[in-house]
């Protein structure tokens, strides 16, 4: 979703035409469901030696880097072989046995990834290792397409993908935009936030999850354990960009909000919900 305000409204039209051909550009690069794309083309060579990416693909995952770095692990782009063993890539579920999570997880550790920022290439140190941007990447066609419409003049606007939104000035007439959060409930009872210049993530357990004996199991994995994390509904941050807000949101999910709010919660503005047991 994406509304913009300015003079001209043909000017206007055409910003958000272009801003929309970004988020679509930025698919074809980082999409796991898009045969063709960049990322799958570097999931399938990589482990064969360095290999090249564009610059802003390197960037990506170098970002993607810095959070795991930051949390400890819990942010890891390497998480695709987890992913696909429990089925929520392609939103085929199962229950994974302990023996096929012990096999895969020696696949997920972000330090498996070699950048070389001189040379613009990316190495996977065991062959097996995949990358899904999941976690980051919606947020960066976010601010790409921000970056689209500020470029063809547009000051006043918000994107939206998802659960990821960055906005930009203000509605007329308006201090700030009034911007929704979810209720992990699904009860309607959505909390209301003022947003201007910042960016706003989500991650949750009510989207893409299944149910097996009453027990939720939730597509956001530990990348140390294999397992979903429990006890958490949502985690909402608020950061400068969206690529930073959508990646921290994952990330403080894994990482708890003890820790998460100690270490970050002077920058970034961080929000918990718990969940029911079940």
């Amino acid at each position: 979703m994406i509304s913009a305000y300015g003079a001209n409204r043909e000017l206007v039209i055409a910003a958000i035409s272009a801003a929309f051909s970004e988020i679509r550009r930025i698919d074809q690069v980082m999409s796991l469901h898009r045969p063709d794309s960049e990322l799958n083309s570097l999931n399938a060579r990589a482990a064969d030696g360095p290999t090249s990416v564009s610059q802003e693909l390197f960037e990506v995952i170098a970002q993607a880097q810095k959070v795991s770095e930051q949390t400890e692990g819990s942010f890891d782009v390497t998480i695709r072989p987890l992913a696909d063993l429990w089925g929520f890539i392609w939103k085929e579920y199962r229950l994974p046995t302990q023996a096929e999570l012990d096999a895969t997880l020696p696949l997920v550790n972000h330090k498996l990834i070699e950048l070389n920022p001189e040379m613009g290439t990316v190495r996977f140190l065991k062959r097996g290792i995949s990358v899904d941007l999941g976690g980051i990447g919606k947020g960066y066609a976010v601010d790409r397409a921000i970056a689209e419409l500020r470029r063809h003049g547009i000051a006043i606007a918000m994107v939206k993908i998802g659960g990821d939104l960055r906005v930009v000035g203000a509605p007329p007439g308006k201090q700030s935009w009034t911007v929704q959060i979810e209720d992990p409930k699904k009860t309607g009872d959505r909390m209301e936030l003022q947003l201007r210049d910042a960016a706003l993530s989500t991650s949750g357990d009510y989207e893409n999850f299944f149910m097996i004996e009453g027990r939720r199991y939730s597509h956001i994995l530990d990348p140390r354990s294999g397992l979903p994390i429990r006890g958490i509904a949502s985690c909402t941050v608020i950061a400068p960009t969206c690529a930073e807000s959508d990646a921290y949101a994952t990330a403080f999910f894994v990482f708890g909000p003890e820790k998460s709010i100690e270490r970050f919660g002077t920058r970034l503005k961080i929000e918990f919900t718990h969940a029911e047991k079940n």
